[in-house]
């Protein structure tokens, strides 16, 4: 795991020494990295002569995931996939193939949608105006709510 980085887990990949995190990730709470599966139990003991059951061993693979990426809440990370750098995960996305530098992906399986450069542009024009992270309780509440009574 590179530098500054955020990760929230609620369970670890059972081979967590198969998964690389490059620097400036954020990784929310629920997001998964498969490394392995299970297909060898069930296709080993198949009764069919015409299956090669003993050459199917347990599968692992490796997950590189590269800088500056925010994976989203219960995003699932398949085994054998790279994750380029200036990347977005959406929340409750199954990557099951690379994903390429400056993409935003999202569904299952995952597509890419969009471009975090584009993002990058639209997210300053819309958050330019909006109150600071210093803001006081009662200036966030007039920026969103304006004049409306609760």
């Amino acid at each position: 795991m590179g530098e500054h980085c955020l990760y929230q887990p609620t369970s670890l990949p059972s081979e967590p020494n198969l998964v690389s995190i490059g620097n400036n990730v954020n990784i929310a709470k629920g997001a998964a990295f498969v490394t392995h599966d299970v297909i060898h139990s069930v296709l080993r003991y198949q009764n069919d002569p015409d299956y090669p059951f003993t050459d199917n061993q347990y599968y692992m693979g490796k997950i590189v995931v590269g800088n500056n990426v925010m994976i989203g809440q219960n995003a699932i990370i398949m085994y054998n996939v790279n994750i380029g750098n200036n990347v977005i995960v959406a929340a409750g996305s199954v990557v099951t193939k690379d994903v390429p530098d400056d993409a935003i992906v999202g569904g299952n399986p995952a597509k890419v949608i969009g471009s975090m450069k584009e993002l990058a542009k639209k997210r300053a024009a819309y958050t330019g105006s909006m109150p600071d992270n210093h803001a006081t309780a009662e200036e966030i509440k007039e920026y969103f709510w304006g004049s409306e009574k609760e």
